[in-house]
């Protein structure tokens, strides 16, 4: 903003302010409730959201390898403590104003949960001094946890495989240590401990299944720990045999298992018969008769029936049977009352009654269909298991400090989909600013909300003519050390200070002057001068005499009384043109009234 601008805005300013003076500071008790410093009064701080009065106030205070904490108390500075935020740097955290610890910047509300995954499973998370805590929901595990009631494996069934196989061993605990159950009827049995003690570390080798071998070690109790897996099992149990049906129903082959647990091959097929049961036959006879025989349980054929005269079919008659997948096969009837040969299956369907079939759909999902009785497949049923997104996919979100004013920064977190479909937790916040602890008067607002931090010095308010810090006894002579505020919402704020002057008796050829003097500007401070007469020259800003010099340089005014009666109340305005302020360095500025 140009000065010609910033000071057409001030005059409009100055004619909005209204009548602010003998306004004080609040006194505030020891002990009283606080949230901010600048809630207590009296050099106290607020420490534990109460007010009171520190040990110290600055590591000058302290010992040599002490520090001065936000509790006002000289500590040794251990890995939880901190006076600012540079001593939690290594570990990627900040000092926390109100407890004096380091805190993480990964969440700002404290108490704050966040909804969390671990596989399937939902849990929370809760902001902890600056962290997100672990995830609560239930672990994820590859086998189910019976009679728990919980999806542990996220196939989206619950105890589900909790019946066990017939003569199934499994790991279990008893008295004196581990020890093996066994499944018997599809429930597991008792627990049954180590037959013996061993001395920690032995091994030892143990038959198990088909010739195989388990590993066993001795744990550091004294008793064997579970046995490893069977290892080397073979096809069959030594000794034992199968048959195979072959030729007719009536044939078979057998096979032995070797005492290595392999299959021998297969014997010769034996008493395979002539037929296979219930097959029949039928022969010409007679004049267009028929006689049959059947095949008999024992797999040869019975003697032939008696010729039945004209029992054949009729010439072109065709009967069907069904064939295949719900086929059908067609035969007919010769001119010679016999029937022909059976055609070709034909009209078969896609599938065998009761068969089953499943297709992936949806992420990570199953569906299935079924067989109808009519050999053609059911439509498909619903996606069963379904996970949240698809393996490899990735979201982004907003993330970071609730503020965005002054230094504070938006950023982005990712979380990505795992192979069971379902998101990861959401990663770091990459890109964020959080706020810290606002630097008075250095024109930028660390902690976001707004405003660069105001501290007023005991001159305050006297930001307008209405307001001005009045200067006790007619014409003074005093040497003041105030300091300027940073600028507000984009108004200068400016120091201003009045006094009574006097036009006393002054001898012929001479005359009393008002002498004003800007000195000692603090680095980033450009400060101007400005003398008033009376409060409504002051509120127009209409000036006396005025020292304007760019920079930082020391300012006068030097004013001389006029021949009129020059008695009135005299303003002096220090005008602050730059965009800093300094909260803690004052100025020095000197007055002396009419003389």
């Amino acid at each position: 903003m140009s000065r010609l601008r910033m000071r057409a805005a001030l005059v409009v300013w100055f004619g909005m302010l209204g009548a602010g003076c003998g306004m004080t500071e609040t006194e505030t008790e020891t002990g009283s409730s606080c949230t901010t410093h600048e809630e207590c009064g009296g050099g106290q701080f607020c420490i534990n959201f109460k007010c009171v009065t520190p040990h110290c106030t600055s590591d000058a205070d302290c010992p040599q390898g002490q520090r001065c904490m936000v509790s006002g108390q000289c500590e040794l500075v251990s890995s939880g403590q901190c006076s600012k935020d540079t001593d939690c740097a290594v570990q990627g955290k900040v000092c926390h104003k109100e407890t004096g610890e380091c805190w993480g910047v990964q969440c700002g509300s404290e108490g704050q949960g966040r909804p969390c995954f671990v596989g399937c499973h939902e849990g929370t998370q809760v902001c902890q001094k600056g962290s997100w805590s672990t995830c609560d929901a239930p672990a994820y595990t590859p086998v189910e946890t019976c009679d728990d009631g919980i999806d542990n494996n996220c196939d989206g069934q619950v105890d589900e495989g909790c019946t066990c196989a017939e003569g199934a061993t499994a790991p279990c605990s008893t008295v004196c240590g581990q020890g093996q159950k066994t499944c018997t009827g599809g429930a597991w049995g008792e627990c049954v401990g180590p037959e013996e003690c061993c001395t920690p570390g032995q091994t030892a080798e143990v038959d198990c299944g088909n010739c195989g071998k388990q590993q066993k070690t001795c744990g550091q109790e004294g008793v064997w720990d579970p046995a490893g897996p069977c290892a080397g099992e073979g096809l069959c149990a030594a000794g034992t045999s199968e048959e195979l049906p072959c030729g007719s129903q009536c044939g078979k082959q057998i096979r032995i298992c070797n005492p290595d647990c392999t299959w021998s091959e297969w014997g010769e097929c034996t008493g395979s018969g002539m037929c296979a049961p219930g097959d029949k036959e039928q022969m010409e006879c007679g004049n267009c008769g028929i006689q049959e025989k059947e095949c008999g349980q024992d797999c040869t054929w019975q003697a032939w029936g008696e010729c039945v005269e004209g029992a054949g079919c009729t010439s072109g008659q065709q009967e069907s049977k069904p064939c295949g997948l719900c086929g059908q096969t067609v035969r007919e009837c010769t001119s010679d009352c016999q029937w022909g040969e059976w055609s070709q299956c034909a009209g078969e369907g896609e599938c065998e009654p009761g068969q089953k079939a499943t297709e992936p759909c949806g992420e990570c999902g199953q569906k299935e269909k079924t067989c109808t009785p009519d050999c053609t497949w059911s439509a498909f049923g619903q996606c069963d298991g379904a996970g949240a997104c698809s393996p490899g996919d990735s979201e982004s979100q907003s993330c970071g400090p609730t503020s965005t004013k002054g230094i504070c920064k938006k950023g982005t977190q990712q979380r990505t989909c795992n192979s069971s479909c379902q998101w990861n937790s959401w990663g770091d916040c990459l890109g964020a600013v959080w706020p810290s602890t606002d630097i008075c008067g250095d024109g930028i607002d660390q902690d976001c909300n707004g405003a660069d931090k105001d501290a007023p010095d005991q001159y305050e308010p006297n930001d307008s003519c209405a307001a001005c810090s009045w200067i006790s006894g007619d014409d003074p002579e005093v040497t003041l050390y105030p300091t300027l505020d940073s600028p507000q919402g984009g108004v200068e704020k400016d120091d201003y200070f009045c006094f009574s002057g006097n036009d006393g008796f002054n001898l012929p050829f001479t005359s009393e002057h008002i002498i004003v003097e800007l000195k000692n500007q603090p680095l980033g401070v450009d400060g101007d001068l400005f003398l008033y007469k009376g409060a409504s020259d002051c509120g127009a800003g209409k000036a006396l005499k005025s020292s304007i010099t760019i920079g930082g340089a020391n300012e006068k005014i030097d004013w001389e009384e006029t021949s009129s009666d020059d008695t009135a109340v005299y303003y002096v305005r220090v005008q602050n043109w730059s965009d800093k302020g300094n909260c803690t360095q004052p100025y020095t500025l000197y007055i002396k009234g009419l003389k």
